[in-house]
């Protein structure tokens, strides 16, 4: 069986580089990561991480926490995530959120016997039980898609900005009867905000009403089926995938078809939208995948303390046939 030390004499490198690249890949050169990671392969070479785990005091787990298994999304992030997590020694385990983080009596074991080197989760709202957790606890933790907590590192999507794009469109197409279904949340509704960025910019108006939340937990598809003969909107904008289905449902109920009687544009793309035609506001996800593993690595390999990391991701929006000018 290959050691490390005929794999660093065939590569031309020190053990030591053998030892980095998969303990800390970031920090080896690209080219000497791939010639080891090539030449580790030619050898059927294989780190012992049981005794280099021991040896660090290091689980080389990480934990990510999905508030939502139905959404496609989560899991799309998490395969990029697990692409460049490939060739270092973490691995990455998923847990369910059943309201609270630590809720989940697995997550809340992992945690409290130290195998989990970093976890990250989507905060709902601010906890002040939470807060006096993060600051007394050894794993790094990230927060994804939502920033309530100041002293923790986090990662973003703009959903400003992408309701804003979205909206700004429809406008620019004539509309102004915009029907935006968001999804139920707790504190400031940025979403909200990007609407009514995008009518002050054009000097209009926004009509009272035409901005609903609805609960993710429950079917709402009935309750959109009442709105839109009321609202009589010429145009909607579905948050996450679960409204924008019952929405379909919504205007298959009532005979109404897009992009004839209402033009439609759904937030977050699905393969589903490009096959049916839908303009969507896009995530980058393979961005938002390698942004969250390159944070989690460079916090992972800093030995020293370091100043709290603030990212945001701009979305797209993706034109397709479901909107047309009125």
């Amino acid at each position: 069986m290959a050691t490390s030390r005929d794999v660093a004499k065939r590569a031309g490198v020190s053990v030591a580089t053998i030892s980095r690249v998969y303990l800390y890949p970031e920090q080896v050169r690209p080219e000497t990561r791939e010639l080891v990671l090539r030449t580790a392969k030619e050898l059927d070479y294989y780190p012992n991480l049981a005794a280099r785990n021991l040896k660090s005091s290091r689980s080389n787990s990480l934990g990510i926490i999905v508030s939502d298994f139905t959404n496609p999304f989560f899991f799309q992030v998490i395969e990029q995530i697990n692409k460049r997590l490939e060739n270092t020694d973490y691995q990455l385990l998923t847990f369910s959120d059943s309201g609270s983080i630590f809720s989940n009596k697995k997550f809340s074991r992992y945690i409290h016997s130290g195998q989990l080197d970093a976890f990250m989760f989507t905060p709902m709202f601010f906890s002040e039980k939470d807060q006096k957790f993060f600051q007394h606890m050894k794993p790094y933790c990230l927060q994804l898609y939502n920033d309530f907590y100041d002293d923790l590192d986090s990662l973003v999507i703009n959903d400003l900005y992408g309701t804003y794009i979205a909206v700004r469109y429809l406008l620019q197409q004539g509309h102004r009867r915009i029907l935006v279904l968001n999804v139920q949340t707790h504190g400031k509704d940025l979403r909200c905000e990007g609407y009514l960025q995008a009518y002050r910019e054009m000097g209009l108006t926004p009509e009272p009403g035409y901005i609903h939340q609805c609960p993710i937990g429950h079917n709402s598809s009935k309750f959109i089926e009442k709105l839109i003969p009321q609202l009589r909107p010429t145009a909607i904008l579905c948050h996450a995938e679960t409204l924008s289905i019952w929405t379909l449902a919504a205007l298959k109920a009532l005979n109404l078809s897009f992009p004839e009687d209402v033009s439609l544009i759904i937030y977050d793309d699905h393969p589903w939208a490009e096959v049916m035609g839908i303009t969507a506001v896009s995530q980058p996800i393979p961005l938002v995948g390698t942004t969250i593993a390159e944070m989690l690595l460079e916090a992972l390999s800093s030995g020293k303390p370091r100043p709290v990391v603030k990212k945001m991701i701009r979305p797209e929006l993706t034109l397709r046939e479901s909107v047309r000018p009125v």
